[in-house]
């Protein structure tokens, strides 16, 4: 009780946070917060944003696929915006070289022609409830792994009792490194169908050159389209199902923005670590970012000249390209960003002055005066382990494709072979596995995946701590002790994993032998086993890291004179600030909007990043922007804001101090990096694609009146 007391007094209390950080959990933002907000611009009721008993702007925000991106509803009919790299891997699947929608496009003119995504989710938030004295009163008590048994038990017994009350899935969060928990109620609609894409050289434009950066033109969209049961609940694909109408959907506002003007985005912002101490920062620098770097910077050129070099496999590879090259670009920044901006130093000098303040009061030194020497020590005694770790996880287990078929394969098996096979239930069984297996094979190349392996295989041997991985002689055998190349070419040539119809075959075979003889699944089962063993020995030196983490995040709060945010967790997150300006470095200036005038300066027919398709330079030299330019007759493109966002956040509604959307919120840029680890209050930007630019697109490109209609504008 004590704790909750803590967290709730320190979040009334008066804010000395800048006005713009902070990703705000709407159930627990402070008066102060809202206060701030109308100040600087919110022109509505808070309850209008967010609220249990009425429909509010939350109703008509979704997280996409687990939180990887979010979505808002723009038409009473399901209609869902978001960006067009939170839909590219759908855009890809349906991508073949007779239609290809990644280079060509895609619009749907009627609700039959849009297209099913099995497996894409759109999650809405009902409710949250705090049930943190449910649970912190009975593990008070208790630390280490006691502890977590405890809270982990209570948990799971809250949300059975939550999900069999309210008839809604129910998922308990911790917050504050466990100083607080959320239950949240949520609904997740299975059948979400695609609806309208621009080409990439829209959707991309810029591609990884001007991934991070600004000035940016990129028209980073997509449609979707959310279905339901003709009874209004969640349901898998049918073609009974019909458009799902939310309770809330977004107006949108045609006058625009301006410097200055009031903004907030609404989303599910994955993950950051603002309250790592600097051993932790230093860990990603020294050891994390720069492992990711070189090992993805090494697979992606071997895609890269695959994709060059045939049509079929740039579909293929397009979407896995993208997601890797996102997060290799990402480490690259964030460690520019970490030297040239001193985060950890600041954060050296944060935990010196919290030491100092402990030491001054013999009851907090009690308390608070171990946390730092136990996270300290973690990060020491865990460093090898998160070198083999990473370096294991990103040539391995997300390195070559055949490994992760391996594992995925192994699962099939052993359900298939549980299952009676004179049975029904085993026929079922078996065109899961044919289904499953096609899906994965669809977009793999044997002899581009083998180039891969080679590569990664070699990093993973020359470059993990030799007791931190299997030997060779038994990962590879005596015939390629010192030929790993060689052992790469026997793999792929003896492996039945190469094909889906010999993997098919396998995983029907009631020859376990075989099975786990086969070269594929006998070496990822090495690798697998020896990943296990070493995070189980980091947990057991962990063991006594989240009790300090914990305590020192309650210290935290207890010190500082001003309001908290939560880490993002994938959770309904609020961030507010202005649209303006920044100056990147000495005798440059940004100005916050970009318009077509920029894409045409860009263009390069020689790079494929930077193609302009002949449909959009035709309308710029035509002037033919309709209602959606600006005064000065220019067509706008993307602005920047100071909102506070993260990955997951993809996709967000950038909404007006009326709550109305002009625009959706795609990056964040390259001089502040560091955001997921500290707020950038001169640097930090949101990049976001102007409504008035998808409407143009929508418009004049596509012809999509058809979407245009569903929408509600405002035009003052």
């Amino acid at each position: 009780m004590r704790i909750l007391i803590i967290t709730i007094l320190t979040l009334l209390c008066s804010s000395a946070l800048k006005a713009d950080e902070g990703m705000w959990l709407p159930y627990l933002i402070s008066e102060r917060q809202i206060e701030l907000m109308h100040e600087k611009g919110l022109q509505i009721p808070f309850e209008s944003v967010y609220s249990h008993s009425q429909p509010s702007l939350k109703d008509a925000i979704v997280s996409l696929d687990d939180g990887a991106c979010t979505g808002e509803f723009i038409s009473r009919k399901g209609l869902l915006l978001t960006n067009h790299h939170c839909g590219y891997s759908e855009i890809q699947q349906h991508s073949n070289i007779e239609h290809n929608y990644l280079e060509n496009g895609f619009w749907a003119k009627s609700l039959s022609e849009e297209l099913a995504n099995p497996g894409k989710t759109a999650t809405l938030l009902i409710e949250a409830h705090d049930v943190t004295n449910q649970i912190i009163t009975q593990a008070i008590e208790q630390s280490g792994s006691e502890r977590t048994v405890i809270i982990d038990s209570l948990i799971q017994v809250i949300e059975h009792e939550a999900a069999a009350k309210y008839k809604l899935d129910a998922k308990i969060k911790p917050l504050f490194s466990g100083n607080t928990y959320i239950l949240f109620l949520t609904q997740t609609f299975r059948d979400v169908r695609l609806v309208g894409t621009p080409p990439s050289s829209i959707g991309k434009f810029g591609g990884d050159t001007d991934n991070w950066m600004w000035p940016r033109h990129t028209g980073d969209f997509s449609f979707f389209r959310v279905y339901c049961a003709p009874d209004g609940s969640p349901a898998d694909y049918s073609p009974n199902n019909i458009p799902f109408e939310p309770k809330m959907h977004l107006k949108i506002n045609l006058q625009g923005i301006n410097k200055g003007d009031y903004t907030m985005t609404l989303g599910y912002p994955g993950h950051t670590q603002r309250y790592l101490t600097s051993h932790g920062m230093q860990e990603i620098k020294d050891i994390i970012n720069p492992i990711v770097a070189e090992t993805r910077g090494i697979k992606q050129d071997i895609w890269s000249k695959a994709m060059q070099s045939s049509e079929e496999i740039n579909i293929k590879y397009a979407a896995k390209y993208s997601e890797s090259s996102n997060y290799w670009k990402y480490a690259i920044g964030q460690n520019k960003a970490l030297e040239k901006l001193g985060i950890i130093e600041a954060q050296i000098e944060k935990e010196k002055n919290f030491a100092d303040w402990i030491r001054g009061d013999s009851i907090q030194l009690n308390k608070y005066g171990k946390a730092l020497p136990v996270i300290e020590a973690s990060f020491l005694l865990g460093k090898k382990l998160t070198l083999a770790e990473t370096i294991t996880q990103e040539t391995m287990l997300e390195g070559p494709e055949i490994i992760r078929f391996a594992l995925e394969i192994s699962t099939l098996y052993m359900e298939l072979q549980e299952t009676k096979s004179d049975t029904k239930a085993y026929q079922q069984q078996l065109q899961l596995c044919t289904n499953t297996i096609n899906q994965l094979y669809k977009d793999f190349d044997a002899k581009v995946d083998q180039e891969v392996f080679d590569a990664m295989l070699g990093y993973y041997l020359k470059q993990s701590p030799e007791n931190l991985r299997p030997e060779i002689v038994s990962l590879l055998g005596k015939k390629y002790l010192d030929d790993w190349s060689g052992f790469a070419a026997y793999l792929y040539h003896k492996s039945a994993l190469t094909n889906p119809n010999q993997a098919l075959e396998l995983i029907k075979s009631k020859n376990e032998d075989a099975f786990f003889e086969d070269p594929a699944i006998a070496f990822s089962y090495q690798v697998l086993s020896h990943f296990y063993q070493m995070l189980d020995i980091h947990n057991k030196l962990n063991r006594q890291y989240n009790d300090a983490q914990r305590l020192l995040v309650e210290g935290y709060m207890l010190h500082d004179n001003k309001d908290f945010y939560p880490d993002a967790n994938s959770t309904l997150r609020l961030s507010y600030g202005t649209v303006g300006d920044y100056e990147p470095k000495d005798g440059v200036r940004y100005k916050y909007l970009t318009t077509l005038s920029g894409i045409i300066e860009k263009e390069d027919a020689e790079q494929i990043e930077f193609i302009v398709p002949e449909q959009l330079k035709t309308l710029y030299r035509n002037k033919d922007f309709g209602s959606y330019a600006l005064e000065n007759g220019k067509m706008p493109v993307c602005f920047l804001t100071n909102n506070d966002i993260t990955g997951g956040n993809s996709g967000s509604p950038v909404l007006n101090g009326k709550g109305e959307l002009i625009g959706v919120a795609f990056d964040g840029n390259w001089e502040a990096m560091t955001s997921d680890l500290a707020y950038e209050e001169q640097l930090q930007k949101c990049i976001c694609v102007d409504m008035r630019y998808i409407l143009f697109i929508l418009d004049k490109m596509a012809g999509a009146q058809n979407l245009i209609n569903e929408m509600e504008f405002i035009h003052q």
